[in-house]
């Protein structure tokens, strides 16, 4: 499930765009420019349920942000935090998407440069048990040569080898999907960035390997060729 729809860049954010869980909208915070970000009630859902859900949702994806930017990745500053409204106002990110960059006509060797230092920003995520949910091009914004992460939404706090494994495969299935010319070497280059920061990291591309076969109805030996181990 993606929490987005395609053009989220903060650059280009003109108006209202509903995705799958939120409504984003440009909005100012005491004479800043800001995105305020609301999730919205789901009529398949019991209610109860549903403001409940949302509340954490808003809840956890706050601290995910915070816990990030402590540990040395560059996320939006908080603004506010309304979880009775489940809203969420944030630093409005001048930047372009890592997409947009990738899609364009930059040298090959000056795309893995980005997907590798990619690559240690999402360790130090994983170093600290944070899990974005949805690692994808579209959510790591390029501002002053730095990455901005943007979009927890579908995040969480876990140690789980699974979980950290599974990010993994978000940016994979991304650089295959929406970067399929150069996709193994973004990859290989994305992995060579998160081995220099995490030090358990074959164990975790182990899992990954065993993820990604379970889900594709393979066998591991065949995907080991994708992986750094």
């Amino acid at each position: 499930m993606v929490e987005h729809t395609v053009n989220k860049s903060n650059s280009n954010l003109s108006t209202n765009i509903w995705g799958a869980e939120a409504i984003l909208s440009k909005s100012e915070w005491l004479g800043n420019k800001a995105i305020k970000k609301v999730r919205i009630p789901k009529k398949y859902r019991i209610a109860p349920l549903d403001i409940e859900l949302r509340k954490n949702r808003t809840a956890t994806e706050s601290k995910l942000l915070v816990a990030a930017k402590k540990n040395g990745v560059i996320t939006p500053y908080i603004f506010e935090i309304d979880i009775v409204n489940t809203t969420i106002v944030m630093e409005y990110i001048e930047g372009k998407l890592v997409k947009s960059i990738l899609d364009s006509e930059l040298e090959l060797q000056n795309k893995l440069n980005i997907v590798k230092e990619i690559g240690k920003q999402v360790g130090k995520l994983h170093n600290n048990d944070i899990i974005h949910g949805d690692l994808t091009t579209s959510n790591i914004l390029e501002r002053d040569t730095k990455f901005v992460f943007i979009d927890f939404g579908l995040g969480k706090f876990s140690s789980a080898i699974e979980d950290k494994a599974v990010d993994i495969l978000l940016i994979k299935k991304c650089f295959i999907s929406t970067h399929t010319e150069y996709n193994r070497e973004l990859f290989l280059a994305f992995q060579e960035g998160y081995k220099e920061t995490v030090s358990n990291f074959k164990t975790i591309f182990k899992r990954a390997v065993k993820v990604e076969a379970r889900g594709r109805h393979l066998n591991e030996e065949q995907l080991f060729r994708d992986y750094l181990l």
